[in-house]
């Protein structure tokens, strides 16, 4: 088998299922399989994938075992010659395994791919350099940092750093590094595997002529939790990698309780939320029950330039996912489009929020 793909999920149940079905449509000519863990969702999301009859080997932790180790715990059972580490709130185009395949090095280590989020803005976190002690006081500080690579986002090359929300590397290399370290249980763990994967000699890549969606924040709360396993992952970076300076570690330490305490007092505001009146639905024909849904629908094949106030819903049955991406890249810069995603069983329709606003599902 060559392919092993690998999504961690929690409470987010229909990003997932969509998130599945752009893989199932990538694997199409390719021998792989799809390893999910549940990671004790209270959404029934195990429920709901059962209903789907998918094939793939779902594991239903009865505890929330993190990013890491339930990642590490889906790889121990994997088959494929390659591992690749998905999000449940990621679409993937039909081409991304071809096109890997194509991209291998013979001392490759990880290999990610440029991410978009659901309205076409690129995510500086698919490419990024090692911190070191200045890189972190500054991240932490919300000061200009060389925290993200300088390699231009559309290009293919060397970086340190990728993103665990997408990330090749083969089977073996990923039992030599120990796979993920344990001590984090969400964030900062790919940041310590990609340093493991070149300090044994392997290089990272980067590949942004090629784009994931990533729509986000869905398997995540903003709250006290997900700040302190956000900033306390840099701690455990630091003391790993860096340092054991009990002065710094105290420094880190106090400078995230700091930040903990004032993003729950200061929350971030959301970006600017445009409501539009009118719905167009991207395909070749008709959906009842979208349109029961949501009310008038209009039906165009194809966009033009003078698409504008509007809800754009793009049909998975008539596009394929690699033009559903194409699609929001021509469009992020339309901030009078709102873009929504239909499912190819068309039982539901997302639509697409940002890191601190969950995205809106609609059942049809």
């Amino acid at each position: 088998m060559k392919i092993s793909v690998i999504i961690v999920s929690y409470n987010c149940k229909e990003f997932l299922d969509y998130c599945i079905q752009s893989v199932f449509s990538a694997l199409k000519n390719i021998s792989g399989e799809i390893i999910v863990v549940d990671n004790c969702s209270d959404d029934e999301t195990v429920k709901y994938l059962k209903s789907k009859n998918y094939r793939l080997k779902l594991i239903e932790s009865k505890v929330n075992l993190g990013f890491s180790k339930a990642n590490n715990k889906a790889a121990r059972l994997a088959s494929g010659e390659y591992l690749f580490f998905l999000n449940p709130d990621t679409v993937i185009p039909e081409d991304i395994f071809e096109n890997f395949f194509d991209n291998i090095s013979k001392n490759l280590g990880i290999l990610s791919y440029k991410m978009i989020d659901g309205k076409g803005k690129f995510l500086a976190e698919s490419k990024r350099n090692f911190p070191n002690s200045g890189i972190i006081l500054k991240k932490l500080l919300g000061l200009k940092s060389d925290y993200y690579s300088g390699i231009d986002e559309n290009d293919f090359g060397e970086v340190d750093v990728l993103c665990g929300a997408n990330m090749f590397i083969k089977s073996s290399v990923f039992i030599q590094i120990n796979g993920f370290n344990e001590d984090y249980f969400m964030y900062g763990e790919d940041i310590e595997l990609s340093y493991k994967s070149k300090k044994l000699g392997f290089k990272n890549f980067y590949n942004g002529r090629l784009s994931i969606i990533h729509f986000k924040g869905e398997s995540t709360k903003n709250d006290i939790h997900y700040l302190s396993n956000f900033y306390g992952a840099m701690k455990i970076y630091y003391g790993n990698i860096i340092s054991s300076n009990k002065f710094m570690l105290l420094i880190i330490n106090i400078i995230s309780y700091c930040l903990i305490f004032l993003n729950t007092i200061f929350p971030k505001k959301t970006d600017f939320n445009f409501k539009a009146n009118k719905n167009i639905l991207l395909s070749n024909k008709r959906n009842s029950r979208l349109e029961n849904r949501l009310g008038g629908v209009a039906v165009i094949d194809k966009i033009n330039s003078s698409l504008s106030d509007c809800n754009l819903i793009m049909d998975a049955n008539y596009m394929t996912f690699k033009d559903i991406i194409q699609t929001i890249i021509r469009l992020k810069n339309q901030r009078k489009i709102n873009l929504w995603f239909l499912s190819k069983d068309s039982s539901y329709v997302i639509e697409a929020g940002d890191m601190n606003k969950k995205g809106n599902i609609f059942f049809l």
